[in-house]
């Protein structure tokens, strides 16, 4: 009798039934003629069957691993790809107006892979200019350059960026080089002698260049704020200007240099601002929900945790002290909420001082920044600063 094998999914083996037993079958019908001869006994086969179960073992076995080796290279082959990650980049963009103010401010960011962004930002923006006091980013321009702009921002935002960008009168219209179209959200109404000019109506149409840097750099009639996306208009415009025309002439201007690769790809997008008090008094600061803000450009972040809060006092009479001290400490990570003198006025060693038993060690963290001061904590702290530096003339005259 032989053995039947029964196979499942080519790896698992059904054993085979016992052999049969010796006299298993009745004795053939005898006739009154003769009688049969009597039949020998069956042979046992029990040791073939043991050895053929034991083949079937081994072939079971090998099969077997084959399955797992396979099984094992073929999770090597769907192991998770690495995830790509980009040098981070971030260029302020700063365009002058015939003021000299800074007319347009355009943040351009980007992680290096697949999110590129245009922030624009008001001139009118307030917030601490460091080293000065309370400001605007437009009267930082005058005050300064670029840079002071920059490094406002990232005292502001808790950004890294990298570096500023400036545009002076017609180098707009000379990157763009030719007609671009706009999709104006109001219309442009400029002041002349004779009234009010409707220079340009609200909805698409296109610009001779020098006209474009117009819509971008002159407030007209608009308020702040509709002057604001009038400039996200002229933004979303050169963008797609370039990446329309990708060899035009804007692809090749050395202003836009630093960010032509990715500009063309940025989604622009307004500042999340809010706006405070109304008429003449009229002004904007960073939004204080920044979430979507902190979403967008999270790759720019210079640190995840909140940043120890500064104040910079001049205890000396020598001028300027605060300012390249607050640029140091806001590249380092702290944020700068005042520069200002300080009551005393002949103070020899610089003071630091810890407002509060929980800022002890952003205290020393500012020492060690700093390379000089004496820390002290002031136990029951201020509640507005984190840290006091109350300068000396051991860093005044360094």
């Amino acid at each position: 009798m032989r053995f039947r094998r029964s196979r499942d999914a080519g790896v698992a083996l059904r054993s085979p039934p016992a052999p049969p037993q010796p006299g298993g079958r009745p004795a053939e019908p005898v006739t009154t003629d003769f009688r049969p001869p009597t039949r020998a006994p069956r042979r046992r086969r029990m040791p073939v069957a043991i050895a053929v179960l034991g083949a079937l073992i081994l072939l079971g076995g090998a099969v077997t691993l084959s399955w797992f080796q396979l099984r094992e290279d073929g999770q090597a082959e769907i192991a998770p790809i690495p995830l790509v990650v980009g040098e981070p980049q971030s260029v302020l963009i700063v365009v002058v107006g015939e003021d000299g103010k800074a007319a347009s401010l355009a943040l351009f960011a980007s992680n290096g892979v697949d999110e590129h962004r245009v922030l624009v930002a008001p001139r009118d923006l307030t917030m601490q200019i460091p080293g000065y006091g309370d400001g605007s980013l437009g009267e930082a321009l005058v005050v300064e350059d670029a840079n002071l702009v920059r490094l406002a921002l990232i005292n502001e935002l808790g950004i890294a960026i990298d570096q500023s960008i400036t545009l002076g009168p017609g180098d707009v219209a000379t990157a763009l080089g030719e007609a671009v179209r706009v999709d104006l959200p109001s219309p442009f109404i400029i002041n002349t002698r004779e009234g009010d000019v409707v220079s340009a109506g609200a909805g698409s149409d296109v610009f001779v260049p020098e006209t474009v840097e117009t819509l971008l750099v002159t407030q007209g009639t608009d308020s702040p704020l509709d002057w604001l996306l009038r400039q996200r208009s002229v933004w979303e415009a050169i963008t797609a200007q370039l990446a329309v025309r990708p060899e035009g002439a804007l692809a090749t201007s050395a202003q836009f240099e630093p960010i032509i690769e990715n500009l063309g790809e940025a989604v622009v997008s307004v500042l999340p601002v809010d706006r405070v008090g109304v008429g003449i008094s009229e002004v904007y600061v960073v939004s204080r929900d920044a979430e979507l803000l902190n979403e967008r450009i999270a790759f720019l972040a210079l640190s995840t945790t909140d940043r120890p809060r500064v104040e910079i006092l001049n205890a000396t009479t020598l001028p300027g002290v605060t300012r390249p001290l607050a640029e140091e400490l806001i590249e380092a990570g702290f944020r700068i909420v005042k520069t200002d003198n300080a009551d005393e006025r002949f103070r020899q060693e610089t003071l630091i001082i810890a407002q509060g038993v929980s800022s002890q060690l952003a205290a020393l963290d500012v020492q060690a920044t700093l390379r000089a001061g004496d820390v002290v904590v002031q136990p029951s702290g201020s509640g507005v600063v984190d840290v006091s530096i109350i300068v000396g003339r051991d860093i005044a005259t360094r």
